[in-house]
């Protein structure tokens, strides 16, 4: 089974979609157990009901309420589940009280929507278990978690630890008293992923999660303990609700007793699978097989475990055909675009191919495909995407280019893996997938390529502050000459030492938060500070967040007249260009939240031009692009842009200076001063890596409009008991 994951997990999009035809089929093959025993075609049966109910569902349309019907009135409100087709719980329990006692007193009901931890483990400690517990300040984030039924107080405690343990914290007693702490190592959710509890009446919650596995998506992450009643699922909303819905026909009366597993197909077909099964095992009435088409996958029900697991050897033995013959396989890629991906892909398949000595097809073949409509049948077993199938039109000519390649690998005792003529890889805009073809053992490493290249990227806030410090006798020499006669504990840096890569002349300066704040404070008690803009940018990483303040100047660019006519008039050509406050970022994140920043900023402004007769406004400006390494939460400071600005001043004998033409007699123009201005930007880079981060980072900024002390990130007022 975890072989077969391995070989669908790309395919997640489509499972979710398939797990109505799951419940329909379950439900007609307990309908089956319940009246007929177990008759030699019920797995025929029950698959031509799935081809024509499985077909027709629709994701708004509740697939529920057919299989109660069909399990004998075990619908389910017994169970508590209001809507199995959304798996939404009703109004009212979501308007209810976070947690309660059963009136036996000895259940919990839990409900809790983006709660904090620390208010989440009050109300069930001390509301509701009535234990003493100590909690770390250093726990925080944000917990959603809904039980179906009421649990029991000692399912409760389990369940508060794999919350928590999801949370990156630990739950531990000592003395009767219980302790959360943050743990070394901890499990953060990804953004938008929620928790459910679902309690088990009939089945093993064993064999319950080795049954949604492949249901619940790539993503999700399923917790049981050994022996227990409940399973806790946590990953995005949609597998929560298949996997809902699955459990709600899995776990009836009439599976009491029973043994099974969903199993995913590799290579074979779901129906061809199950025949040869149901001929294996003959009218005994030990073990019974459903295709699942749509999933391409078995559902096995035995009355006991060594015959689902003998069931499990012949489809290992079974799901073996085909290894030599190329098939279509679609990856619905979930994080990133599939165009990328393809790119990359095409590009390894091009030099291994090159590696090998076969014949290597231009890269801009199979690099994006647009959306072609046909339609086709597909390859049993394989999962195709019908708008793609002439994308592939020309893989019979790759055949016949790569023939010479694979004679080559022939020759020398086998054919050589992942040649270009052997595996295509075509992106699919229109559902940002990627399809595949190719021999099933090649696809596994391209799959295993496509997983690892398919993971979430990381935002990063950029906040930035942009300000001119006027220089005094003070500061006369720079503020860097302040900050290193002063001994202030700033660390300069110059652009030959690697840390920091300034391209154009200047500085740099790295503080650790606070002490940018409080350098600035000292600078501010000396000299005026003006502050031109202070943007907070959100920007993926590897992307390029710009930011423009300012206003667009014509330029005339350049000017022409007839050379014939003498009165023509001169035409110019106007170009527009940018001025004011211009900021370009691009951060890349690595694994240890190390930030690399590419910085372009520029201060420009619109001077009067006193160098040319061209009448177009002279554009001056201020620049510094540098690449900076700093951790996450690191403020930077990037500085050393000196600019001088003479002042003038006209004087002269009052009303006979302002006689025209005889005045400048009585006037004299002299210069004040000079004003000498140093241009700085502090940049703080923060890392937002999961839901939990994105929300401190929120409530950060919204405290600092309110005009409220910001708290610290990561620090929560520490409940008491």
């Amino acid at each position: 089974m975890a072989a077969g994951r391995r070989s669908r997990a790309g395919t997640s999009a489509v499972m979710r979609n398939s797990h109505g035809a799951l419940v329909i089929a379950f439900s007609v093959l307990l309908a089956a157990c319940a009246t007929d025993g177990a008759g030699p075609d019920s797995a025929e049966a029950d698959t031509g009901f799935l081809g024509s109910a499985g077909a027709s569902l629709t994701a708004g349309r509740p697939a529920s309420r057919g299989a109660s019907a069909a399990l004998g009135g075990h619908g389910d409100r017994r169970r508590g589940y209001t809507d199995l087709a959304t798996a939404s719980l009703s109004r009212a329990a979501e308007a209810g009280p976070r947690a309660s006692l059963g009136d036996d007193g000895r259940t919990v009901s839990l409900n809790f929507v983006d709660a904090d931890v620390q208010e989440f483990v009050r109300i069930v400690f001390d509301e509701v278990l009535k234990e003493s517990a100590i909690v770390d300040p250093g726990v925080s984030g944000k917990i959603t978690v809904r039980t179906v039924q009421p649990v029991s107080k000692a399912s409760a405690v389990e369940l508060v630890r794999n919350v928590l343990q999801m949370n990156g914290a630990s739950l531990t007693r000592s003395n009767g008293v219980y302790r959360i702490e943050k743990a070394a190592e901890g499990r953060r959710g990804k953004l938008g992923d929620a928790m459910r509890v679902f309690p088990l009446q009939h089945i093993d919650a064993d064999q319950a999660r080795s049954a949604i596995q492949s249901v619940a998506g790539q993503g999700a992450e399923i917790f049981s303990n050994k022996g227990g009643r409940f399973l806790v699922v946590s990953g995005a909303p949609a597998d929560l609700n298949a996997v809902e819905q699955v459990l709600a026909s899995l776990d009836v009366d009439q599976m009491a007793g029973m043994s099974f597993a969903l199993v995913p197909l590799q290579d074979g077909g779901a129906q061809a699978v199950a025949g040869e099964l149901t001929q294996m095992f003959g009218q005994s009435g030990a073990l019974k097989a459903v295709p699942i088409q749509r999933m391409n996958a078995l559902l096995l029900i035995g009355r006991t475990p060594a015959a689902v697991e003998r069931a499990k050897a012949w489809i290992r033995r079974l799901d073996q055909a085909g290894q030599d013959e190329r098939k279509v396989f679609v990856y619905a890629v979930q994080n990133r675009r599939a165009q990328e991906i393809a790119k990359v892909l095409n590009g390894m398949l091009g030099a291994s191919s090159a590696r090998s000595g076969g014949s290597q097809e231009p890269a801009s073949r199979t690099a994006v495909a647009p959306t072609v409509k046909t339609t086709s049948a597909s390859t049993d077993g394989g999962f195709v995407n019908p708008r793609v199938d002439q994308v592939f039109a020309d893989v019979s000519e790759g055949d016949a280019e790569g023939s010479s390649a694979a004679a080559a690998g022939a020759a020398s005792g086998g054919r050589s893996p992942l040649s270009r003529g052997e595996v295509a890889v075509s992106a699919d805009l229109s559902t940002n997938s990627l399809v595949v073809i190719a021999r099933p053992d090649d696809y596994r490493l391209v799959e295993a390529a496509i997983r690892r290249l398919d993971v979430q990227p990381a935002q990063v806030i950029i906040e930035a502050t942009i300000f001119e410090v006027q220089l005094n006798d003070t500061l006369r020499h720079g503020v860097r000459w302040f900050f290193e006669q002063g001994n202030h504990g700033a660390i300069l840096t110059d652009a030959n030492n690697g840390s920091l890569g300034p391209t154009y002349p200047g500085f740099n300066y790295i503080f650790q938060v606070p002490k940018a704040r409080i350098v600035l404070n000292a600078l501010e008690s000396m000299t005026r500070l003006e502050v031109i803009s202070s943007p907070a940018l959100t920007v993926l990483d590897n992307q390029t967040a710009t930011l423009k303040v300012g206003d667009q100047v014509p330029i005339a660019t350049r000017s022409a007249q007839s050379t014939t006519n003498p009165d023509a008039p001169i035409v110019n050509d106007i170009e527009l260009k940018d001025t004011g406050v211009i900021l370009s970022v691009t951060p890349r994140v690595n694994a240890g939240g190390l930030v690399q920043l590419d910085i372009s900023q520029e201060v420009s402004d619109v001077v009067e031009t006193t160098t040319s007769s061209i009448n177009s406004p002279t554009i001056r400006q201020r620049s510094v692009n540098s690449s900076v390494a700093v951790q996450s939460g690191t403020e930077i400071i990037l500085g050393g842009l000196i600019s001088r600005r003479s002042e003038t001043g006209r004087s002269g004998l009052p009303l006979l200076k302002d006689i025209p033409v005889l005045g400048e007699a009585f006037t004299s123009n002299a210069t004040r001063g000079q004003a000498r201005n140093e241009l700085l930007i502090i940049i703080r880079p923060v890392v937002m890596s999961n839901q939990t981060d994105v929300l401190a980072v929120t409530q950060e900024i919204k405290a600092r409009m309110q005009g409220l002390p910001a708290p610290a990130r990561g620090n929560v007022v520490k409940a008491k008991y």
